[in-house]
């Protein structure tokens, strides 16, 4: 894959380190279940919230090379992540991203899958993310092998040749691709719009109860309690100044 110049990681990692953002950990890691491990929970040499080793890009799975384009890498760039420390130990991980209006903050998530990984791949080759179903690879040459367990599940503790992960990419997501039908009724969200349709019938047959028929309709479309998390998780971020949401690993990956 492409890799983003040494410039572009410098400015991803100033708007992580910038005193808005710091602040903005702050308040994150105060509502953040314990990150970090053994060292969550006490005291650390540094008592403010800081960065914490080099920012490196995240590649995840390309939807090029899933549709077979000719020439298409396995992976592309999306952000520059940087790891984030509380005075507690708890750890984030801070997603930069280059917007219209110059590299901004988009996104924080609990834990730093994104360092870590990238320093498992050990500076050789490239590590990547699919997405779907969370699992990190390192591509080396012509080899994709796993760096998680649920990388091993789909290649195998040794890995497998490119073109053979390509048969795996691309008879699993070749038809939910953008512009497919399945992302055209809604699918590729995980909800579809079968369900909402039918909450949308029952309100034309309901009775006085609009408020209540209101709510499944959003439920519906949203998936079970998914309204009210996308409401308090926006309202977050814009009170909050992020360009992005604010996420915990376990909705992120979802």
């Amino acid at each position: 894959p492409a890799a983003l110049s040494t410039a572009q990681l410098t400015a991803g990692r100033a708007a992580a380190g910038s005193d808005a953002t710091l602040k903005v950990l702050d308040d994150f890691f105060a509502h953040a279940p314990s990150h970090g491990g053994a060292a969550a929970g006490h005291a650390a040499k540094d008592d403010t919230t800081h960065l914490s080793g080099d920012s490196v890009a995240v590649y995840a799975l390309n939807p090029d090379f899933v549709s077979g384009k000719a020439g298409a890498p396995v992976a592309r760039a999306g952000y520059v992540a940087t790891k984030a420390v509380s005075a507690t130990g708890q750890t984030a991980s801070v997603w930069s991203r280059r917007t219209a209006d110059g590299w901004k903050v988009v996104n924080i998530a609990s834990g730093s899958d994104e360092t870590d990984y990238a320093a498992r791949a050990g500076g050789d080759g490239t590590a990547f993310r699919e997405p779907q179903i969370n699992a990190w690879y390192v591509l080396r040459g012509d080899r994709v092998l796993p760096l998680n367990t649920e990388a091993k599940a789909t290649v195998g503790a040794a890995g497998e040749s490119v073109a053979a992960y390509y048969a795996h990419v691309h008879s699993a997501y070749g038809d939910k691709l953008p512009g497919s039908s399945y992302a055209r009724e809604g699918y590729a969200g995980g909800f579809g719009t079968a369900a909402a349709k039918a909450a949308a019938g029952s309100k034309s047959t309901a009775t006085g109860n609009t408020a209540a028929t209101t709510t499944a309709t959003t439920s519906a479309a949203h998936g079970p309690g998914g309204s009210t998390t996308a409401a308090a998780l926006a309202g977050a971020a814009a009170l909050l100044g992020l360009t992005g949401v604010l996420a915990r690993r376990r909705l992120l990956r979802r």
